[in-house]
């Protein structure tokens, strides 16, 4: 019951985030402004990939990067030797769940997903969310571009990367790193070629 529960709680923040942004998304700079809803709901539905100790994923580097954007953690090196997890994270997200009202797991489960997720908001070229990007290039860099740099500027390489993810991912592809991009990077089936149901 208990992970039903906290399920629903991921998903319907992953909904709430996604709708926010499609709300917001009249604007020339929004994550993929004219998706298709059908998309939408299968990005939606991806569950989030619950990490903890003793895991080794890209989404742990990119995680810690977007924790020290907010303050939480000292330590953004997203390289694949950085992707194992780190003594001290559980002790970060712990802290960093606290001050969000979530349950202090101490893992990147699914309200930290959320939280995270809402909480990054759009990042697009001339962002000086230095940490933030490393994390969003570090993801394209295992996802999408192999030769993509990681190192913190939003510039050209980066926007294209992130265009040809969403392309491949059928979103509305504007080269903005926002929510609906955020989920389709880092929830379950981020690393196949499409989004997964579609």
């Amino acid at each position: 019951m208990k992970i039903l529960a906290r399920a629903v709680l991921g998903t319907a923040a992953t909904l709430l985030a996604l709708g926010t942004g499609v709300g917001a998304m009249n604007t020339a700079s929004a994550d993929g402004p004219d998706t298709n809803p059908a998309v939408l709901r299968a990005i939606a539905s991806q569950p989030w990939v619950d990490l903890g100790p003793g895991d080794s994923d890209y989404r742990i580097a990119s995680a810690r990067c977007y924790l020290v954007q907010f303050g939480y953690y000292g330590d953004c090196t997203p390289t694949s030797a950085g992707e194992g997890w780190p003594a001290n994270l559980g002790d970060a997200l712990k802290k960093y769940q606290k001050a969000r009202n979530l349950p202090q797991s101490g893992r990147l489960d699914v309200e930290t997903w959320g939280a995270l997720g809402a909480g990054g908001g759009e990042v697009g070229q001339g962002s000086t969310r230095r940490n933030q990007i490393k994390g969003i290039q570090y993801a394209m860099k295992v996802l999408q571009n192999r030769s993509l740099v990681v190192d913190g500027y939003y510039g050209a390489a980066t926007t294209k990367a992130v265009t040809a993810f969403q392309k491949r991912k059928e979103i509305d592809a504007d080269g903005i790193f926002g929510p609906i991009t955020f989920r389709a990077a880092f929830a379950k089936g981020a690393e196949t070629q499409r989004t997964p149901g579609r």
